[in-house]
């Protein structure tokens, strides 16, 4: 089973991949301003971003210039995804939403569905990892 840290890690980082595949880098380092550093290093050091030299060199200048860690960027994956999802529907991204849905685990799935702002499309995909999760 995956440890709910990893999985939260591994959809993150693959989040981050798909944006900035798509030269949305704004929208990635507002996600990733939205993590505690914990999650960074986390996703710093998952395969992904190992892998990806652009998304390697800005975690790594982020983890160096944040401040210690607080309240700020203690977000849950659910909430970190929502506005992401939202922008990859609209756009018409559904295999992204897919790949970043399939890293989540059981719990970050539930949370997910709770979440009031999620495009209708997206909680449609959600019944596709219910079998899984």
């Amino acid at each position: 089973m995956q440890q709910p840290g990893r999985g939260r890690a591994f959809a993150l980082s693959e989040a981050l991949r798909q944006l900035l595949e798509a030269r949305q880098e704004k929208l990635a380092e507002r996600l990733i301003d939205q993590c505690s550093s914990e999650l960074v290093r986390q996703i710093s050091e998952s395969p992904i971003a190992s892998l990806n030299a652009r998304l390697a060199y800005l975690l790594k200048s982020r983890l160096r210039r944040r401040p210690t860690p607080g309240e700020h960027g203690m977000h849950s994956a659910a909430a970190l995804l929502v506005g992401v999802f939202n922008v990859w529907c609209r756009e018409g991204r559904r295999a992204s939403v897919r790949s970043v849905l399939r890293e989540l685990g059981r719990a970050d799935l539930h949370a997910l569905r709770e979440e009031r702002e999620l495009d209708p499309e997206v909680v449609s995909m959600l019944h596709e990892f219910d079998a899984r999760a």
